[in-house]
């Protein structure tokens, strides 16, 4: 039910912004949010059934990481190449 949500408010959305280019072109803000709101709706519907296998951890990390990279963006450039190491010793040394 949740994905037809989805589904049903990124048409909406679409159809609204082609309505707005339409019959009023001078409300630049209106159209904007609607393809934009429309476009990230459509592409959470589309990977709805990925999301849903996320692990919770991740997605709390996500806004973590997100605050870091907005206050001290120097930080994720080191943090991130460090986590891919991780990753792929982890994988290495977890197939003995």
């Amino acid at each position: 039910m949740q994905r037809r949500i989805l589904a049903i408010s990124a048409v909406s959305l679409l159809l609204g912004a082609l309505a707005i280019y339409f019959w009023f072109p001078e409300s630049q803000g209106a159209l904007a949010f609607c393809w934009r709101g429309g476009v990230l709706l459509g592409a959470a519907w589309l990977a709805f059934d990925d999301v849903q296998r996320l692990p919770g951890w991740l997605l709390l990390a996500v806004p973590i990481l997100l605050i870091v990279a907005a206050k001290w963006p120097r930080l994720l450039l080191t943090l991130i190449p460090l986590i891919i190491i991780w990753a792929v010793m982890r994988k290495i040394l977890g197939r003995r």
